[in-house]
């Protein structure tokens, strides 16, 4: 089986993924943020990420928390 990995292009430009440093998605925080830098990644289809708050335009793919970053400033 083929595993597709989104990452944000803003917050996680490298696309670093440890998932042994992931926080749990039960305490509520952004599925695949890592605890150390707050860095995103989503590990599933590009339709699952949409429908999971991520967006995708001009060539980018956005984290939920980095739209609402962007928005507030």
């Amino acid at each position: 089986m083929l595993r597709v990995i989104i990452f944000c292009d803003i917050c996680n430009p490298q696309g670093v993924r440890y998932i042994e440093q992931n926080r749990s998605t039960q305490r509520g925080d952004v599925e695949g943020r890592r605890i150390t830098d707050g860095r995103s990644w989503f590990e599933g289809s590009l339709e699952s990420a949409l429908d999971h708050g991520w967006v995708y335009e001009n060539s980018e793919h956005i984290c939920p928390r980095c739209q609402e970053r962007h928005n507030k400033s």
